[in-house]
């Protein structure tokens, strides 16, 4: 079996909408309609679809994972882009995009944390909660001011994990590729929001 590799791209603040993944896009959405793919049920959180944004408002502390199921992805970019209310507290809250997802209960994120200017990579496993493979990591890409974008670029290209600042390491993705998705969380000291745009899948 081939070994492929999946690059985590640092994000950078973007203007307006975002630039499109590179590569053929095979996903895209506007979030103008509800997409079926999505489990939109309220739970500690209530997502709203529309005006070009999906809209996760949490009602109590805890996290919002979104899968596009029903497709399943080998080497693939997947882009999107993350904001949060002016209003909220710069707290540490993390976003991002989710893949090589088996289900709601096995999966990876890579996510950024603007409070802390940080980013990491976490793995949902069956029945332990979930890893950190890749630990809270500083970069100064990412922005901190409350209510800025930022845009964030995974490419998946099998079980190897790289990143410029902390090099590579090796992930589980499922045999012949995973969901992806988005996933967003609330601090525990404020109800806050997150708003997801611009979310797209390419193939290289």
């Amino acid at each position: 079996m081939l070994a492929a590799a999946a690059l985590l791209s640092l994000p950078f603040a973007l203007p307006a909408a975002a630039a499109p993944c590179p590569g053929t896009v095979v996903l895209q959405d506007s979030f103008t309609t509800p997409n079926p793919a999505l489990d939109l049920t309220v739970n500690e959180s209530k997502i709203t679809i529309q005006g070009g944004k999906a809209e996760v408002t949490f009602l109590q502390s805890g996290s919002r994972n979104e899968e596009y199921v029903g497709k399943k992805y080998g080497d693939a970019n997947v882009c999107a882009t993350f904001a949060t209310a002016k209003t909220d507290k710069a707290e540490t809250q993390p976003a991002g995009i989710l893949l090589w997802a088996v289900d709601y209960t096995a999966f990876y994120t890579f996510e950024i944390l603007p409070g802390t200017r940080q980013f990491a990579v976490y793995q949902m496993v069956p029945g332990t909660w979930r890893t950190v493979p890749l630990a809270a990591t500083a970069s100064a890409a990412i922005v901190k001011t409350m209510g800025a974008p930022n845009t964030l670029q995974v490419e998946t290209r099998g079980n190897v994990i790289k990143s410029q600042q902390v090099g590579t390491f090796t992930g589980t993705p499922p045999p012949g590729g995973g969901a992806v998705g988005f996933s967003v969380s609330n601090a525990n000291t404020s109800l806050d929001t997150w708003d997801v745009t611009d979310f797209s899948v390419a193939i290289p």
